[in-house]
């Protein structure tokens, strides 16, 4: 090769080299925008995009769907007592476990704060989001290991909406999960978590 063959190589290996990192920011931005930092779970600008998706083709196929918001019970008494940092360890344990009791199909997001949410499509009954909640109840049942000898033990509330059973719309439907998710609060067992 010539000079001027090595020179005209080398610039366009380097034009691919800034091509590739371009794509790969590219990537990792819409990543970042569209998913939680913690738990890496879609955030809720993505929920409510699949929620908007899955509701078209409920309606669409004249199908169902079903909500469970869930909300850990007393976890700011696990930030005072703890720290934050524990806090945030706890949030990512809850996020895999329940990430464990739900289908690829499904998506498991997490709103903010220790609210996550999931999106049940194609549920033939409302037992099968019933079936959903036990699981997510067992798999925390097991105290949650934060390291340096801590365990916790957690519980959560689970407010559960059907479609078309709960609302006809994405707001009526997530206001109800919402409200079910609260009156489940109220009875949760006080020693909790």
């Amino acid at each position: 090769y010539t000079e001027r063959d090595r020179n005209l190589l080398q610039f366009v290996a380097n034009q691919l080299a800034a091509t590739i990192q371009r794509k790969r920011l590219h990537a990792q931005t819409l990543f970042m925008a569209m998913h939680d930092e913690l738990t890496r779970l879609p955030n809720r600008r993505l929920f409510h995009d699949r929620l908007d998706t899955a509701f078209a083709r409920a309606q669409r196929q004249h199908g169902r769907l079903s909500l469970l918001f869930i909300d850990l019970n007393r976890f700011k008494h696990v930030n005072d007592q703890y720290g934050h940092v524990c806090g945030d360890l706890l949030l990512q344990q809850v996020a895999r476990r329940i990430d464990g009791c739900v289908r690829d199909v499904d998506t498991l997001a997490r709103l903010g704060g220790d609210e996550f949410v999931v999106l049940l499509e194609n549920t033939a009954l409302p037992s099968d989001a019933a079936l959903v909640a036990e699981k997510i109840h067992l798999a925390l049942a097991a105290p949650v290991d934060l390291g340096e000898g801590r365990c916790l033990h957690v519980s959560v509330s689970i407010g559960i909406a059907h479609y078309p059973d709960n609302g006809n719309n994405r707001m009526e439907l997530v206001a109800h999960a919402d409200q079910a998710m609260y009156a489940a609060k109220a009875h949760a067992p006080a020693a909790a978590a």
